[in-house]
């Protein structure tokens, strides 16, 4: 047998041979080896009852394959009955082939076959759940042992635990046969500027696939903007165009869940920010002859935080470098309370812990609502959160599992310069404290357009209206009018904000592409002082504080919380603050706001009310 035939060559290339051979077996080039006799193997009650499946003990692991070679398992199918919710992250599965002391497979189960948030009926064409049961069709060939091993980590009794294998034995395989080899890997918080790495391997082989399992921080869907990564033999060899489209899907998974034979979406939470997908390289496998990494993106540039976990498979020539070893069942579980993105984890907060206290860094002075996020166990009663100019509070902490994080407790607001100093009390730390920017957006704005924005020359994203110095820029009286597109008068309208702060301008005007507006509205200071504005704005924008332009952007944006700051000096009484915001198309929307740690600021669409 030649080298490259060493791997199973996956099934819908013999589909393929088969309408030149019509009599040979559409299966025929699944296998690696020829010949060998079937054998069925499983949790049967060999005494004749019907007690067909293992019950695996608290702590302990169950053999489902222990047989001398050669030989190749062409089907793998489980179900199980546990009282763990947790389940599908807290039992390992594991595989070894050929006497090796360090797995080819190590995985959750749930991941394993493709999905660790939950048991969803899907069906592909080598992986899925139906109906009940999990099943993998991914060829194992071994040559002198394989070994089949799952790991109860759920802490209580695996009440019912069913399984069957189809393999055959007495194979001719080739000396070098390719092993399969999966590998699950979990960043829980994707806090670094580096890719998520997928699949790493020393030695030749090829890559055939990609389970997706990712939970947003944010409750977003931002993630998906990232690329995969190709680099094989330590050459880099290409990005992707986004992550739906990595899964040949399009418009962050526009439509499903679906399963089709070689990719699919088993899960889309919009609300959750919540992906779970696959995507099987058959026809266009990977081939390595030195090494492999396969990585992806957590959104544009790595800027995104998520629970990311994958599993990569592949398969490859032995030896192969030791995997890295499993987390533990706890940590492995899918968290029931997700920690915002802009929280500050405590095992990495910029100031030092001690003596029970933790001074938490504020980006600006405001004030703030702080939430801190506990951790509970079966070893935890109670703790007593506080922050300085806050009131304590008393926390019940118990949970029935090690390292539990708790829904978040709000220790109130409070007024913060540069910093807030936190006293924690209890037998386990916070996972994360937050320090929430108390937003008092500026509500009430009058509003006037559209004017013509017309686009750039070369198809530049920009607006050069910006610089055009319409009738509001020269008299921004609310009273007055001025002539809008084909000569019209348009006047000042008064508009209220949404509750998140922005004024849609999609909802006010009818032209909303290629062209702009001007806001204005009124801040009141008792005094003379310094005070940070803190703006959104789709698309560019110029703003004005009492007639001086204080911010100017161009480009696309999209008008997110705290996106810009300006500092500006303020004088006592009424200050007139325009905002002109122009659209090149899509989304049309600002927002606006000042930090007020002594909230002694207002806003109004006129002044004096």
């Amino acid at each position: 047998m030649k080298a490259s035939a060493a791997l199973p060559a996956l099934c819908l290339l013999a589909l393929a041979a088969c309408e030149q051979a019509p009599s040979r077996s559409p299966f025929a080039d699944l296998w690696s080896g020829t010949g060998g006799r079937f054998l069925h193997v499983g949790s049967t009650d060999t005494t004749g009852g019907n007690h067909d499946y293992l019950e695996i003990a608290k702590g302990d692991s169950a053999v489902l394959l222990d047989l001398a070679g050669p030989g190749e398992v062409r089907r793998l199918w489980i179900t199980v009955a546990s009282p763990d919710k947790d389940y599908l992250r807290r039992i390992a599965i594991k595989m070894y082939w050929d006497g090796e002391t360090n797995p080819s497979v190590e995985a959750p189960l749930g991941d394993f076959f493709g999905d660790g948030f939950a048991k969803k009926h899907y069906t592909s064409f080598l992986m899925g759940e139906s109906s009940g049961g999990f099943y993998c069709y991914l060829p194992m060939p071994f040559r002198r042992h394989a070994r089949i091993v799952v790991e109860n980590g759920t802490g209580k009794p695996i009440d019912a635990f069913y399984y069957n294998i189809d393999l055959v034995t007495g194979l001719a395989l080739p000396r070098d046969v390719a092993t399969l080899h999966a590998w699950w890997n979990r960043e829980p918080r994707t806090t670094s500027k580096a890719p998520h790495l997928i699949a790493e391997a020393h030695g030749r082989g090829w890559f055939v696939g990609t389970e997706y399992n990712v939970q947003s921080a944010g409750k977003n869907l931002g993630f998906l903007e990232g690329d995969e990564i190709f680099t094989i033999d330590g050459e880099k060899r290409g990005m992707g165009t986004g992550t739906e489209d990595y899964f040949n899907s399009g418009w962050y998974f526009d439509e499903g869940p679906y399963a089709g034979p070689f990719h699919g979406l088993i899960i889309k939470n919009d609300t959750l920010g919540r992906i779970a997908a696959y995507r099987w390289h058959i026809l266009d496998r990977v081939p390595f002859y030195n090494s492999l990494k396969v990585e992806i993106e957590h959104g544009t540039e790595n800027t995104e935080v998520a629970d990311y976990a994958t599993m990569g498979f592949w398969y490859q020539t032995e030896p192969h470098s030791a995997l890295p070893p499993l987390p533990p069942p706890d940590a492995r579980r899918v968290p029931a309370v997700i920690i915002p993105p802009d929280a500050t984890m405590i095992d990495s907060a910029a100031a030092a812990h001690g003596a029970g206290a933790l001074a938490l860094a504020v980006p600006r002075p405001d004030r703030y609502s702080v939430v801190v996020y506990p951790v509970g166990g079966p070893d935890s009663v109670r703790g007593t959160f506080a922050v300085a100019g806050g009131k304590p509070r008393d926390v019940l902490l118990a949970a029935s599992d090690a390292g539990t994080l708790l829904p978040p407790v709000s220790l109130g607001d409070v007024a913060a310069r540069d910093s807030l100093r936190i006293t924690l009390r209890g037998r386990h730390l916070p996972a994360a404290v937050e320090a929430r920017p108390l937003r008092r957006w500026a509500m009430e704005w009058n509003v006037v357009g559209p004017f013509a924005s017309p686009k750039a020359p070369g198809g530049k994203e920009i607006s050069p209206a910006l610089a055009t110095a319409y009738g509001p820029e020269k008299n921004p009286d609310v009273a007055a009018s001025y002539a809008g597109p084909g000569g019209a008068q348009i006047r000042w309208r008064k508009v209220t904000a949404a509750a998140d702060g922005r004024v849609y301008l999609t909802r006010i005007f009818k032209s909303t592409d290629w062209v702009l507006a001007y806001g204005e509205a009124f801040l009141y200071s008792p005094a003379a002082r310094r005070v940070t504005l803190l703006l959104g704005a789709d698309d560019g924008h110029v703003l004005w504080v009492n007639g001086a332009k204080v911010s100017e952007r161009q480009g696309r944006h999209t008008s997110d919380p705290d996106d810009v700051t300006v500092p500006v000096d303020v004088k006592q009484g009424w200050n007139r603050v325009l905002f002109k915001v122009a659209n090149l198309d899509g989304g049309w929307a600002f927002q606006l706001r000042a930090a007020d740690p002594d909230g002694v600021l207002r806003w109004a669409a006129r002044p004096g009310r």
